[in-house]
């Protein structure tokens, strides 16, 4: 199994194999499904995820027949589904008459701790249930993400993992640029990390310049412009409902 020092690289027969079992899951809903990472950007805590209902997943791609270089590891697969009350998943795949096929039956997945298959349909209740904040953390780097592609900035790389930062990088033709972000649930305020001269310090070497962003979140029903009653608790902001997004921008990271 790889390590953190030395991590698999992403070849074309991964690509493959990953294409296929992303074609695969996204044929089992009709209209498809609604992708939280559906790209081989790195670092990865999973290959691919998505939200059914109320319910996430989590999904490793491996070779059965461990004839593929696989990156990452089940390790950090199980870590992301914690963080976010989700499910880890493997889906075993093989190449068979020229293509990569599932393995297991119907969706494909099995679970990572325990190898039982995993039928996501069943798995999903009517229960609210309240967004994590690593959930929250991985849906403020989405926003600034793609906000900066919109703006046509090059994004470099990207990680969710909120124990990780910088959150993302920008390649840019003068020097390389890191965005620390940060996820806000109103009526909190945004706070640069106290460790911020220790990035900075990380990453000078490199040349590299660092901005801060953060993202404010709030229940859509959440009046954010009218302060909280003393006693008062904001509403909770829940996986799969409509949320206030509010978007800083890239800052200067001095305080």
């Amino acid at each position: 199994m790889a390590n953190q020092e030395e991590p698999i690289k992403v070849t074309d027969d991964f690509k493959q194999c990953w294409q296929s079992a992303g074609r695969h899951l996204q044929s089992q809903v009709e209209g498809g499904l609604t992708w939280m990472r559906a790209s081989l950007d790195e670092p990865f805590m999973e290959h691919l995820s998505f939200r059914l209902g109320n319910q996430l997943f989590f999904v490793r791609v491996i070779d059965v027949d461990n004839e593929l270089k696989v990156p990452g590891t089940d390790e950090n697969l199980i870590k992301i589904a914690e963080g976010c009350k989700g499910h880890a998943c493997i889906m075993p795949m093989r190449f068979s008459f020229g293509n990569w096929m599932p393995v297991e039956k119907g969706w494909g997945l099995l679970s990572a701790v325990d190898k039982k298959p995993v039928n996501p349909p069943d798995l999903v209740t009517d229960e609210k249930i309240e967004m994590t904040d690593w959930e929250l953390h991985d849906f403020a780097v989405q926003v600034v993400r793609q906000n900066l592609m919109h703006e046509g900035e090059h994004v470099a790389g990207w990680v969710s993992n909120p124990e990780l930062q910088p959150s993302i990088w920008i390649s840019t033709e003068e020097f390389p640029q890191w965005v620390v972000v940060q996820a806000v649930r109103w009526p909190a305020e945004a706070k640069i990390p106290d460790n911020i001269k220790e990035i900075e310090d990380a990453y000078a070497s490199k040349e590299a310049k660092g901005t801060f962003a953060y993202v404010t979140f709030a229940n859509e029903n959440q009046n954010v412009k009218e302060p909280l009653k003393e006693g008062e608790k904001p509403l909770p902001i829940y996986r799969g409902d409509k949320a206030y997004i509010s978007y800083s921008g890239l800052l200067s990271t001095e305080n």
